[in-house]
């Protein structure tokens, strides 16, 4: 800190250790806020700027004054929300209430005024010791440490503040281009940034919507994900960034910046908003250190809607240097110039990415039209093809397409991707997949993953996809290895931390599965395909009645009748199995006049009620109608009843699996 108020301080510091007010004490040496003598967090910033008011109390304090006696003269482009942030925090630290204050009034269009009385006691308060009054520390991350997995979104940003260290990103996506210069300047009046030892971890809170307008909502939430895409990419062995799954479960509510950042396992947060009106664009930033809540940056951007796709790719390059710079100990190279859209085809494909990403039926539909629509516009954009070709994959799986289509669909949008940008790795990831679920191109798909990871080794799904590959070849640890660093980059998604369980499940690692389902149960409670994943696991672990327990739940919540329900408790546990098998077999047949139903879990139900005929008669058909899940047949203990069959052994060579089929245990 250089302001007038440090010095100040320091000089007069015998005069003004102590400053009094109501029931409140701030100890200027040790940097402390106290009320009736017990300790009230609050952050280095904000109590600088709460004695800053204090000392000058009864006078009128501008924002600018604040940002100086804060911050210095060092102004890198917008301190507004810093300043916004300090007075929140110190309202909410003393219970004040903007609109009927006791400590500190607002002055529109002037700044603030302290208006309680104060009382200044004597001290000594050394230069040395002035840590209150420091500067920030220079940036230093710590080893990852490992953390338990959360109860639910809200009780994870309160219980799992440990959480594994992930990955770490700057990212903004949409306008912001002039942050650099300034900020350049003012790093370079600064100490340099220790380089971290390990991996920096950030995450991308979804941008605001402030333009009051719901039909906005994709504009900013494409600008969250975009920016999360690129900063990815910026220097993948030491800055990784959190998936978009895990910074949404923030859009809503409050943003505690130290509880998220302990339930992502996130050093950094980068966040701020989007105005649309009329034909201007107004975009703001900050990115926030987590440890002590310091603004290291931020940025403020007024443009015209026509320039929002040139701004996009300037401002993300721009942002991604700046915190480069910060974090990285340096600029890095610049990637090559990206295909810029145009503004008709970005546009759907921003309203695509928003359907695809609400997981339902009808608006993964809809996002197949949007992006569709997208490339129709400008047939150059990678990214729009690459996306068409994930979405007609996640269509399939909702039971919107058949295998055949969706297979060639994606793959054709997926090629395309490629051609035009093979630097993309995206479209990498989405040629992989389409080779792995579908071709049953071993080495090609590992190929492609591994391409698509050195590209951007933050792409969760990836690091997803090509785990159950190295899986279904029984490549265990390797392949949990990677589904588990899935987890890690999206840490609060159900579903990444069901899929963990279920790769334990594949691995015969059942007490392992059984664990991480409950875990994820967790996470978040009604979420049925963990309740699935434990009735497995304890099922072929051979623990019947605990299964048929679970089984239980999923038929209740299913709308089973109460006779459905006693009859699984008429004989043992293993009969109880049996009825829970032919009434989820029951289910599936009823599901296959709604739309496509996966040949392959029909096959495998058969299985497990020993009716081999049927079982090889629909895997026959799951193998011609090229169902995606028959890529895991090898590892999946659904079919154990039929490895000592020939006919087993003859799917496994067609689908060109080449290992050694697992055994029972």
């Amino acid at each position: 800190m250089s302001g007038a108020y440090n010095r100040g301080m320091r000089a007069n510091a015998s005069e003004k250790a102590v400053i009094r007010f109501d029931s409140f004490e701030l100890e200027l040496k040790s940097g402390e806020l106290r009320r009736d003598g017990a300790l009230i967090k609050l952050q280095p910033q904000p109590f600088r700027a709460l004695a800053f008011l204090a000392d000058r109390s009864g006078q009128v304090v501008t924002r600018g004054e604040i940002q100086r006696e804060i911050w210095g003269d060092e102004t890198f482009v917008d301190y507004e929300q810093g300043v916004n942030f300090c007075i929140k925090q110190i309202r909410a630290a003393l219970g004040d209430d903007a609109k009927a204050p006791r400590f500190i009034e607002t002055l529109p269009r002037r700044g603030y005024r302290f208006i309680a009385p104060v009382e200044r006691d004597e001290g000594n308060l050394s230069r040395e010791n002035d840590l209150a009054l420091a500067p920030a520390p220079d940036i230093i991350i710590s080893p990852p440490e490992a953390v338990p997995d959360p109860s639910t979104i809200s009780a994870a940003i309160s219980a799992t503040q440990t959480r594994t260290r992930v990955f770490l990103v700057a990212a903004l996506a949409v306008a912001m281009t002039l942050a650099l210069a300034g900020y350049v300047v003012w790093q370079g009046r600064e100490k340099k940034a220790v380089p971290p030892t390990g991996k920096i971890i950030l995450v991308v809170l979804p941008f605001e919507n402030l333009s009051g307008d719901p039909e906005q909502e994709y504009f900013s939430d494409g600008l969250t994900e975009e920016m999360i895409t690129r900063i990815g990419r910026l220097q993948p062995q030491r800055l990784g960034v959190i998936a978009r799954t895990s910074a949404m479960a923030f859009k809503k509510g409050g943003k505690d910046i130290t509880r998220i950042g302990g339930a992502l396992g996130a050093a950094y947060v980068l966040e701020g908003g989007v105005r649309r009106e009329a034909d201007r664009l107004r975009i703001t930033a900050q990115l926030i250190q987590v440890s002590d809540q310091t603004h290291l940056w931020a940025g403020a951007y007024d443009r015209r809607i026509h320039d929002a796709l040139t701004i996009q790719s300037e401002v993300a390059e721009s942002i991604a240097q700046s915190l480069a710079i910060k974090l990285l100990s340096g600029p890095q190279p610049a990637p090559a110039q990206a295909h810029i859209p145009s503004p008709d085809s970005y546009d759907a494909y921003l309203r695509g990415c928003y359907l695809r990403n609400k997981w339902t039926r009808d608006d993964m539909e809809k996002a197949v039209g949007r992006f569709e629509q997208s490339v129709e516009k400008d047939p150059d954009y990678a990214l729009a093809h690459a996306a068409l070709a994930e979405a007609w994959r996640y269509l399939q799986f909702f039971g919107g397409a058949r295998p055949q289509d969706a297979r060639a669909k994606a793959k054709n949008a997926a090629l395309k991707a490629v051609a035009l940008d093979e630097t993309l790795a995206e479209a990498r990831a989405a040629l992989a997949s389409v080779r792995f679920w579908y071709d049953w191109d071993w080495q090609g798909a590992e190929l492609e993953f591994k391409r698509a990871l050195a590209l951007n080794p933050s792409l969760a799904s990836a690091h997803h996809d090509y785990g159950w590959l190295l899986i279904a070849r029984e490549r265990f640890d390797e392949g949990l290895a990677e589904v588990k660093r899935a987890q890690e980059l999206d840490p609060l998604s159900p579903q990444a931390n069901v899929d963990v369980g279920w790769a334990c499940i594949r691995a015969r690692r059942y007490d392992e599965a059984i664990a991480q389902s409950r875990r994820t149960m967790e996470l978040e409670p009604n979420f049925a395909e963990a309740w699935g994943c434990l009735m497995r696991a304890y099922q072929y672990a051979g623990r019947f009645a605990e299964a048929v327990a679970e089984a239980q739940r999923i038929m209740t919540r299913s709308g089973a009748s109460q006779e459905e329900l006693a009859a699984l408790h008429r004989g043992d546990a293993a009969s109880g199995m049996r009825i829970v098998e032919q009434w989820m077999l029951n289910r599936t047949k009823k599901a296959a006049g709604r739309g496509y139903v996966s040949d392959y879990h029909l096959a495998a139900q058969y299985a497990a009620l020993g009716e081999k005929e049927q079982a090889f008669k629909w895997l026959e058909k799951a193998y011609t109608n090229r169902d995606p899940m028959t890529a895991l047949l090898n590892t999946d203990p659904a079919y154990d009843r039929l490895r000592s069959e020939p006919r087993f052994g003859d799917f496994l060579r067609r689908i060109r699996v080449v290992t050694q089929a697992v055994r029972p245990q």
